[in-house]
């Protein structure tokens, strides 16, 4: 949870200046991250930013615009936002001004299509507004590619689970502006947790606790086992960080994340499955790990238990699956295998799929 990471360090920081953009370049936009991936859940879903940065002149947002191409070249939809109507809904984006020479980010608001679009091309089409009422236009390409992890992995929770918060657009996870001053002074350059998950134990009632909450040992997931979501190297990992626990913060993150960007997350560990996907587990208990970087892991095996450790408000564990070890990486779309997903007092067996923040999973271990 990165909330309380950014609230404390934020007033202490500078400004970020961007790198001046030539004097006839009135915008440049990048795609971030260039190569962008699709998941597919319950339609197509797109998880990337566009880095955007004035040229010598201030910049107002007025539109965007996505027209999305099939195979074929065929248009499929067309949509936007702009600044029409008493609520205009540019408003939802999370950038609308830019100062000359800064770059902010903006989070892709088109980001999911149905299943039966076929999203083979998007072009996005920025309409903005100069402080004399010029107007500049600017279009991106992004071609997405349908991304499917070659790890074979099993949610590292077992019993019922809660999504409490996942990569959805609202998601804090989905929405690390690694543009904003306290992530640039902390050397953020990308989202490596663009898909994460936060797993949280919960009862059939949907109570994540009893009591009141205060104390690690009210909440239902507090030391129960983490698995091993696939088999591999563990590469990275950290054990002494307390608990945070009962009011007590033990997380300061000028002197902790400078020492190791990683500890963000308190105790962790980093996963090597090979072929460029990593597994990272964090917020685990103090002292609980039980494996150490060089170790060979199993599927299922036992590596730690859940704690509260790092940037973390309560007991619960944090999963990414990622494109490296350490900070500056990219996060991966996760499908994971043989678990059902309840739907009220239904639940379906699901031999292999993505899941996001709100959904309640069962996961056993045989």
């Amino acid at each position: 949870m990165l909330a309380s990471f950014l609230l404390t360090a934020y007033l202490a920081l500078g400004p970020v200046v961007s790198p001046p953009l030539p004097d006839e370049a009135a915008v440049a936009i990048r795609v971030a991250p260039t190569r962008v991936l699709l998941e597919e859940r319950s339609g197509s879903h797109l998880t990337f930013d566009f880095a955007v940065q004035a040229g010598p002149d201030s910049l107002w947002l007025q539109k965007v615009e996505v027209s999305v191409y099939d195979k074929s070249g065929a248009l499929v939809v067309r949509k936007f936002v702009d600044n029409n109507g008493f609520s205009p809904s540019v408003t939802s984006l999370s950038h609308r001004v830019f100062a000359p020479g800064k770059t902010a980010l903006v989070f892709n608001p088109f980001h999911t299509f149905a299943p039966d679009i076929d999203v083979a091309r998007l072009r996005y089409t920025f309409e903005f507004q100069k402080a004399n009422q010029a107007e500049v236009t600017q279009t991106v390409e992004v071609k997405p590619e349908r991304y499917q992890p070659k790890t074979a992995l099993k949610i590292p929770l077992s019993g019922r689970l809660l999504i409490w918060d996942g990569h959805d657009e609202n998601a804090h996870h989905r929405r690390l502006d690694f543009q904003h001053p306290v992530a640039q002074q902390f050397g953020i350059r990308s989202n490596f947790m663009r898909y994460a998950h936060d797993f949280v134990v919960v009862n059939e009632q949907g109570d994540k606790n009893t009591g009141t909450g205060k104390k690690n040992t009210d909440y239902f997931g507090f030391d129960q086992p983490v698995h091993a979501p696939a088999a591999g190297r563990v590469v990275a990992a950290y054990a002494q960080q307390p608990d945070n626990d009962n009011g007590q913060d033990f997380f300061n993150p000028r002197e902790m994340v400078g020492k190791d960007p990683l500890l963000l997350y308190g105790n962790y560990l980093v996963i090597d499955h090979g072929n460029g996907e990593f597994s990272l587990l964090g917020h685990l208990r103090q002292n609980s790990l039980q494996v150490k970087p060089g170790d060979q892991v199993r599927a299922d095996q036992l590596l730690a238990h859940v704690g509260s450790s790092g940037s973390s408000y309560f007991p619960h564990l944090h999963y990414e699956l990622r494109t490296g070890k350490d900070l500056n990486v990219e996060g991966l779309p996760a499908y994971f295998r043989r678990f059902r997903l309840v739907r009220g007092s239904q639940s379906r067996p699901v031999a292999e799929g993505a899941i996001d923040s709100g959904d309640i999973v069962l996961q056993e271990r045989k």
